[in-house]
């Protein structure tokens, strides 16, 4: 085989791990796409995700405010707000590698009250409301949020970032900007999903007097502090505990374009492994599918690689102790293959008073995949940031002024 044959066999795969696809295997890729398609959501709860998947708007959901905040190094990220800008609390978002703030869909519609939420605008923003013997957690309203999403540096509407410029430092420093921009000042709440989890944590190493001073909740979901521990199964992972997938990163790096066409050639093929690496249920909506799958796409291959060291040699565990006494959610799914459960557990074990979800049955992709019991932990740490605010009273005005 040619050194060309070598690379181009090697670059199709890393663009989507879809050599089958390229080399005659369409035909039956085709089929089962279409199979799949076919056979309907005959369990209630997927057959309802289904609806409101295709129903509500993946990544079109309305917004209050839209705006850009320019990063440190003149990377313009792309911001979008939903709630009232008086409110007195303050939820940003970090979404994940290879997507984009519509990642938190059904967080959105949640939290801001769309979705059945017990979440109202005459929720209790007094100090006096709920604590012993007012209401229960379950049925106790929240207050009035403001919920901020990004764009991380190079993916989405936010602009791309120079070379040397995708580190999780970089992330660290736009998320300190959209803070510094959208939420200046008033207490704050804030919530990572894999890579983004990872810029929360970079955060808090780098700047704790914010977390000691302004942040009442933390959620790390899908996530990891370092890439460090047990290596069982590593083969059918995909981050860097897998020796071999830095090595199809580091060829996609250096041959973007082919990689590209090799995702063009194998559509389908990149479609049903999308379905596989993102999510765990075999029965999961394929307009979920179908979300995921343009936000992968649209990221470039050659942004897909340059960020990929950075979260395969990734090491926060230093700023966990920044965390201690703060509420802390942690979720992951059973069946992530990006952030297996075992990065969750250690998370739990540095921080013991942290909430530690782990979802049956849910992948990487547990926000999309299972956003009820997401949703639910959310609003129960929102809740519990909230007691604390009020406790503190710094959810006056003059405090977010």
């Amino acid at each position: 085989m040619s050194t060309l044959s070598k690379v181009v066999g090697s670059a199709t795969l890393v663009g989507g791990l879809v050599g089958a696809a390229a080399l005659g295997g369409a035909t039956a890729q085709r089929l089962a796409l279409l199979r799949y398609r076919e056979m309907g959501y005959p369990d209630t709860d997927l057959a309802s995700l289904a609806d409101s998947a295709g129903g509500l708007g993946l990544g079109a959901l309305p917004s209050d405010r839209s705006y850009s905040v320019a990063a440190s190094d003149g990377v313009v990220l792309h911001v979008e707000e939903v709630g009232p800008p008086d409110a007195p609390l303050t939820v940003v978002f970090s979404h994940g590698w290879t997507l984009q703030s519509g990642a938190w869909h059904f967080q959105r519609l949640a939290l801001s009250g769309r979705a059945g939420s017990p979440t109202s605008e005459g929720g209790d923003t007094s100090p006096d409301g709920g604590g012993p013997g007012g209401p229960s957690p379950a049925t106790e309203p929240l207050p009035q949020l403001r919920l901020v999403f990004y764009d991380q540096r190079s993916h989405g509407r936010s602009s791309r970032a120079a070379p040397g410029r995708i580190g999780i430092d970089d992330l660290a420093e736009d998320l300190a900007a959209v803070i510094g921009t959208a939420a200046p000042a008033g207490p704050l709440v804030l919530v990572g999903h894999s890579m983004g989890g990872m810029a929360v944590m970079a955060l808090a190493r780098r700047e704790p007097e914010l977390f000691a001073d302004r942040v009442y909740g933390v959620a790390l979901l899908s996530t990891s502090a370092s890439e460090s521990g047990p290596r069982r199964g590593r083969w059918l992972q995909v981050n860097g505990a897998n020796p071999v997938l830095p090595l199809l990163v580091g060829m996609a790096g250096r041959y973007p374009r082919l990689v590209e066409r090799g995702r063009s050639m194998g559509r389908d093929a990149v479609w049903l492994m999308t379905r596989s690496l993102g999510f765990a249920d075999p029965k999961v909506p394929a307009p979920l599918v179908d979300y995921l799958d343009r936000m992968i796409s649209a990221t470039p291959m050659d942004v897909i690689a340059d960020f990929a060291p950075a979260l395969f040699s990734h090491d926060e565990r230093d700023a966990l102790a920044t965390l201690a006494g703060i509420p802390t959610l942690i979720a992951v799914g059973d069946a992530d293959r990006m952030t297996p459960p075992d990065r969750s557990h250690a998370l739990a074990e540095a921080l013991p008073d942290a909430t530690l979800l782990v979802i049956p049955g849910a992948g990487h992709m547990a926000i999309m995949e299972a956003p009820e019991p997401i949703d639910t932990a959310l609003r129960e740490l929102v809740l519990a940031a909230w007691t604390r605010v009020r406790h503190s009273g710094r959810h006056s005005a003059r405090e977010r002024a």
